[in-house]
């Protein structure tokens, strides 16, 4: 079995990828540098002999960018998925995994979050137009594959976190954001780190490395899965204020987060309902959140991220701290409120 996997350069991806490695499965990685899935004859000749597709490239970013761009997220994912949906019916893959998004869900819909919700009322507000994409997207998936034999489901994550998320200012979510600003206040010397909103909002943060062996888990299944969404996350409601303790208490100690009341956070509480996932597939989050974050500052550390930060905003670096993630084809689908 080949499996490609769009997207697979970006924080989702490469940990999706190495949990398939890891399977022993032959994965084909696809970024932006491959092509562009926007142009649907690029996105037919990259995966044609996909015998499964995991759909992850996605331009997203924070609350601030969406609500800055909403005509651009939605018609570039949405656009993104067509083409890999017709790229799939005209290819030889069986089954196309795509990676949906919290952002689906409608303001109204019950907490938890439950997969029945996602066609009960319409997304809305700052990620409302990505929301639309990726629902869409499943939809057309679900209605256009199904006519031509291939199986189709959608994963939905939370908010992910762990090593090798973005941290730029522009497109970090937000843990990556808090961790690169605790990171920095430590090493400035500072006792506080700026946090947007007043802390009461909630959201289910995830590790990353969780969700991608559900993903894996998912591609691999034996049993056809006729367009079904499984929710992706902890299952446990997080607000922002603990979650900003817990990064100031793994990035040094004496640190405290700053709550800014008037900053936007998005939908005021989420968390997702993992029960369908743990029934069908065994999925479990098995990752605290203080060995995730953990995890992610000692990666930052080991690799010279906060360094490179600081020599960054001196104006003294002479090299780029990172590749940046092009737009479209190697990021995923969380964002910075989610």
């Amino acid at each position: 079995m080949q499996i490609h996997v769009t997207g697979a350069r970006g924080f989702l991806g490469s940990h999706v990828v190495a949990s398939l490695e890891r399977r022993g499965v032959e994965v084909r990685a696809l970024g932006r540098r491959d092509g562009d899935l926007r142009d649907p004859e690029v996105a037919e000749r990259l995966l044609a002999d996909a015998d499964t597709i995991i759909h992850l490239a996605a331009d997203v970013g924070g609350v601030g960018y969406l609500r800055s761009c909403a005509g651009r997220a939605f018609h570039d994912n949405f656009q993104l998925g067509l083409n890999v949906i017709r790229a799939a019916c005209r290819g030889r893959a069986r089954r196309v995994v795509l990676a949906g998004t919290p952002c689906a869900y409608s303001g109204s819909a019950a907490l938890p979050l439950r997969e029945a919700a996602l066609f009960e009322g319409v997304p809305s507000g700052d990620t409302g137009s990505y929301g639309y994409a990726k629902l869409a997207s499943s939809i057309a998936a679900d209605a256009i594959c199904g006519m031509a034999g291939r199986d189709t489901v959608t994963v939905i994550p939370s908010n992910l976190y762990g090593p090798g998320d973005t941290f730029d200012t522009d497109r970090g979510h937000v843990v990556a954001a808090l961790v690169r600003k605790a990171l920095l206040a430590v090493e400035r010397g500072q006792s506080t780190f700026d946090v947007w909103g007043d802390g009461s909002a909630t959201r289910d943060f995830v590790y990353v490395g969780d969700v991608a062996e559900g993903i894996a888990t998912i591609a691999l299944d034996a049993s056809p899965f006729g367009g079904e969404s499984f929710n992706l996350g902890s299952g446990r409601e997080t607000s922002i204020g603990e979650i900003a303790e817990a990064v100031a208490r793994a990035a040094g100690p004496g640190l405290r987060p700053r709550f800014l009341a008037d900053k936007p956070v998005g939908y005021t509480r989420r968390v997702m309902s993992v029960e369908r996932a743990a029934e069908a597939v065994g999925y479990r989050a098995a990752t605290t959140l203080a060995d995730g974050l953990a995890r992610t500052v000692d990666w930052l550390r080991a690799t010279g991220r906060v360094a490179a930060w600081l020599e960054e905003e001196r104006g003294t670096a002479t090299v780029p701290l990172a590749p940046r993630r092009d737009p479209v084809g190697d990021e995923t689908s969380s964002t910075r409120a989610a």
